[in-house]
């Protein structure tokens, strides 16, 4: 494991890693296990966790069960930071006491001992590694270790052992049994791990003694929301076929005082080809049969699902325990609680109520709201995603209304401060809407997110518990940030994490516009309610809602698509948008990686972030020409990249690669909202296949519907393989499609043409979408062809026809250029006019990147070093690694300075530390005074020049009006 985040992830992909030393007693009791004189062991076909027996251990006062190792271990460093022991053990009855495991030296020595609490019935996992044992950990030596009978009479069962396990699984989980287990639940990341940890807080809100009848209606209004929200009318079909499938498949009986069946466990341990099952498999039987019982009243159903949860409880998804490790399991249990609610009347009549409510509130982690949110808390987008409604629904399962309501004004105290901007990499939502998981911006999980807090939102609207005004304005500015890279529902691929090609809007997120535009005006103009949201929802909505129907009851009309560049220096990206189309732009810095790559997932991903300027033009990804079918990974428009084989490209490391840069001048600024540029000190990391030499400084400046690209400094050593600046890669429709290069027609497949550009006679391409390419400076390759490619999980070959065109700098290029202007979808008018001619280049070199757009005024600079000018208009001195675009309008020149560098101290998989301000100082030709006082600048004089000094934070552009002051 080479980096320190990789934790986080690797355990998804390896799992338990030493289950080949599995002991199940199937075949017997191995030699090594022996017991003193006062208790016996035995094999038992009466309770199982693996195959179809267990031992059983018939325990007195002072009984020991002995086991010798077949080989001495002998603990080094490493070896006592991961080595440990897992098994489950079962227990017929609470007790107040515990079984105690030692494990001895040749002499005799108890250096590692720990103790397994006995205090639930049924089987739980015992699951710990050396470095959580006490003990002295003098002696490193084991020979054998010994299980502790308490001092009475009793009996316990185990299986599933295996010792030493060589890689304890790094989520392990505390609970009930070994609450002291794992230190990494105290970590903010392994939020999963943290239930029990939460289990010990206590409510500082207090139990009513009584409800007023204004708390009682607010409490049925909550209810009844609930209620209508999670209706769906009638019994699925196919849900309830699928619970007595799995239930038939699962064989559950009653054994002495308990269960025999399909043993439960988490995926990490899970072997399906032995008929285990997980959390995903009570879900389906407990959602089908809740199904069938509520809408079809079915009695059989209904004995089902309670012998489904005793069975669950028995096997150890119940209060107080990990089961080993929980890490993600609310992936896998949502519908239990969505079709818990819609049993809630039989639940609470049931002879196993207490324990049924106890598992359900115990695994919603309702528990960690009986104290305020804890702020710095990692992976807010899992819990909201995944356990809010079942938090939501477990608070309203109280038997008493009291503990209900008290529940509620907990848990929404516990959404209104986590609904706070986040600081540095951590999860949530961050000051400029971007939102945050895996340490990076991540819109895959922004999904399905936004739409739960909105559901919140609905349920609790104008009652007590709706969380308040600010907490609902950072939630709005997610929103936004989602409408606005999203064209009309999908993402561009460059901000699409481990989903190359997939990730969008879901109707549920689309109706969490509606329900936060009803919560109130949160756009300060005093309306009932926003009505710009609900004309976003209008724009997103297809279906004559309720919603839709209101809003267009009171004037409102769907808003146009975003319009404007929008800044996004988290995720170091830039969208820039007109009309019906929007163009994402990516980079990676120290603080944001290039690209989430996995080991069977976007396996080839690695350029996502390499300068990509991805057009979408029409309503989908598909629509406008990317699809994975046939895709050369290696060609990610805007990108400049080297390019590889597949098999060279592939995931680098065995775990997950998040590669981020040793560079931070990447991201993008604006001006007015309405313009902006984007710019990457591009660099690749020395990792497998890698070319750590590899460097690039590009630009893009877009004006209007125009983009200039630029590039410098492209070098590497990579003698093998070419290194390409890609113009387009698109989908081509023989018979439909044709491209056009200085206006000759193409549309064949198998064209294939070389050109070398010049500045005076600039080559034009055409796509088969309506974009124009003006290439000034480089060798241009031009195809249509039929490619064959590996799917991104599989490595599947993919196939397609595409239209493409590159810039060849050649291989292993020193110092390499190019320069291009795009149009995007001109109208007829337009192409009338000369495109070219609307802007000047007026350096483009390593130290910068500066350009004058005649048609706007802008004139726009990226500052690779420092910036001193004789004969610039504006500017005496520019600082290194700074944007700046200004444009003159009459006495006044409105202006605005970037440093998109988050600045965050730690550089770790995710930290807390804050981005910090950056000072800019920038020395203006004559004298300027600012229009309004800003805390984010200040103006000072000398001679004939004014000094503005610019505080930047958050890689947000501070956007500053100058007016000229008579000499």
């Amino acid at each position: 494991m080479t980096r320190k985040h990789l934790l986080f992830i690797l355990v998804l992909l390896c799992g338990q890693t030493s289950f080949a030393q599995l002991i199940g007693f199937e075949t017997g009791i191995p030699k090594q296990f022996q017991t003193s004189d006062k208790g016996k062991i035995t094999l038992s076909t009466q309770y199982y966790k693996e195959g179809k027996q267990s031992l059983e251990w018939d325990f007195r006062s002072g009984s020991k069960l002995n086991v010798a190792l077949e080989q001495p271990l002998t603990l080094d460093e490493r070896m006592e930071n991961s080595y440990g022991i897992t098994l489950w053990i079962y227990n017929e009855a609470p007790q107040q006491d515990s079984i105690r495991f030692e494990f001895l030296s040749p002499q005799g020595d108890v250096s590692y001992w720990f103790n397994f609490q006995l205090a639930s019935a049924g089987w739980r996992a015992c699951w710990i590694g050396f470095q959580h044992m006490k003990g002295d950990k003098q002696n490193k030596e084991i020979t054998s270790y010994r299980l502790i009978a308490p001092e009475r009479k009793g009996r316990i069962f185990l299986d599933r052992l295996t010792f030493p396990v060589k890689k304890m699984n790094d989520r392990t989980t505390p609970d009930l049994q070994m609450p002291y287990n794992n230190s990494l639940s105290y970590r903010d990341l392994w939020h999963w791990c943290r239930v029990w940890q939460w289990e010990q807080y206590e409510y500082d809100i207090p139990l009513p003694t009584t409800l007023n009848q204004a708390e009682k209606d607010e409490l049925c209004t909550v209810e009844q929301r609930l209620t209508t929200a999670l209706d769906i009318q009638k019994a699925p079909r196919e849900a309830v076929s699928k619970a007595y499938n799995v239930f038939q498949k699962a064989r559950i009986q009653r054994s002495g005082t308990g269960f025999i069946g399909a043993p439960i466990l988490t995926p990490d341990e899970l072997d399906r080809s032995k008929g285990e099952i997980s959390w995903n498999d009570l879900e389906t039987m407990l959602s089908g049969f809740a199904y069938d019982t509520y809408y079809n009243h079915s009695e059989t159903s209904r004995k089902n699902y309670f012998t489904v949860w005793d069975f669950a409880i028995d096997q150890g998804f119940s209060f107080g325990s990990g089961m080993g490790t929980n890490h993600h399991y609310g992936y896998q249990v949502r519908k239990i609680y969505t079709t818990a609610w819609l049993m809630r009347d039989a639940i609470w009549k049931a002879p196993n109520r207490d324990n049924i409510l106890s598992t359900l509130i115990f695994w919603s982690a309702l528990q960690e709201t009986r104290q305020p949110y804890q702020y710095g808390r990692d992976e807010l987008l899992d819990s909201w995603h995944t356990l809010l409604m079942a938090k939501t629904v477990s608070a309203l399962l109280f038997t008493d209304e009291r503990e209900r309501v008290r529940a509620l004004k907990g848990l929404s105290r516990w959404v209104s401060s986590s609904l706070q901007y986040t600081p540095g990499t951590i999860g949530g939502i961050k000051v400029d809407g971007t939102t945050f998981h895996h340490g990076g911006f991540y819109p895959a999980y922004t999904t399905g997110v936004l739409a739960t807090v909105g559901q919140f939102i609905s349920l609790t609207n104008n009652t007590v518990y709706e969380p308040t005004e600010d907490a609902r304005q950072v939630l709005k500015s997610a929103f936004i940030a989602m409408r606005n890279y999203s064209n009309k529902y999908e993402w561009g691929i460059g901000i699409s994490g481990r989903h190359p090609f997939g990730g969008s809007m879901k109707a549920d997120d689309v109706a969490a516009f509606a329900h936060l535009a009803l919560s109130g005006d949160l756009s300060g103009e005093g309306n009932a309610f926003d009505h710009h949201l609900a004309a976003d929802y209008l724009r997103l909505c297809e279906k004559d809602t309720p919603e839709a129907r209101y809003f267009k009851a009171q004037g409102i009309t769907p808003a146009p698509a975003p319009q404007g560049f929008f800044v996004y220096n988290y995720g170091a990206a830039g969208i820039f948008r007109r009309n019906d189309w929007m163009v994402t732009l990516k980079g990676y810095t120290t603080d944001v990686w290039g690209s989430e790559i996995y080991r069977k997932d976007n396996r080839y991903g690695r350029y996502q972030s390499y300068g990509s300027v991805q057009i979408m033009g029409y309503p989908s990804r598909l629509a406008s020409g990317y699809d994975e079918n046939g895709w050369d990974w290696n060609r990610l428009p805007g990108t400049t990249t080297i390019h590889l084989p597949f098999e060279l490209l592939d995931s680098p490391l065995p775990g997950t690669t998040m590669a981020h840069s040793r560079e931070n001048f990447s991201g993008s600024s604006s001006l007015e909202n309405r313009n902006g540029m984007f710019v990457t000190k591009l660099m690749e990391r020395e990792l497998k296949n890698f070319t750590p030499d590899f460097v690039a400084r590009k630009s893009v400046f877009c004006f209007g519907n125009r983009m200039i690209c630029l590039g410098s400094g492209i070098k590497n050593s990579n003698n093998s393989y070419s290194t390409e600046t890609t113009l387009f890669q698109s989908i081509f429709h023989k018979g439909i499609n044709s491209i056009q290069i200085n206006g000759d027609e193409h549309k064949e497949v198998g064209f294939y043409q070389k050109i070398n550009c010049k500045a005076e006679q600039p080559t034009c391409i055409k796509d088969s979408y309506n974009n124009y390419y003006f290439v000034k400076d480089g060798k241009i390759k031009v195809q249509i062809a039929e490619q064959k490619s590996l799917h991104e999980k599989t490595r599947a070959v993919t196939q397609g026809t595409f239209a493409s065109s590159w810039i060849d700098h050649g291989k292993a290029p020193n110092n390499a250029t190019y320069e291009y202007m795009i149009w995007i979808q001109p109208t007829s008018e337009e192409l009338k006019k000369q495109a070219l001619q609307s802007y000047e280049v007026l350096q483009r070199n390593n130290d910068a990147h500066i350009v004058h757009d005649y048609v706007t005024g802008i004139t726009a600079y990226a500052l690779f070093e420092s910036f001193e000018s004789q004969t610039d208009k504006l500017f005496h001195s520019i600082p290194a690694e700074t944007m700046v675009m200004y444009r003159n309008d009459n006495d006044k020149i409105i202006l605005s300075v970037c440093d998109p560098n988050l600045n965050i101290s730690e550089k770790t998989y995710t930290t807390k530390e804050p981005s910090r301000i950056i000072k800019k100082q920038l020395e203006l030709k004559g004298l300027w005074k600012p229009t309004k006082n800003s805390k984010q600048t200040e103006i000072s004089y000398k001679a004939n020049s004014t000094s503005l000094t610019v505080y930047c934070q958050h890689g947000q552009p501070v956007e500053i009006t100058l007016i000229n002051l008579p000499q």
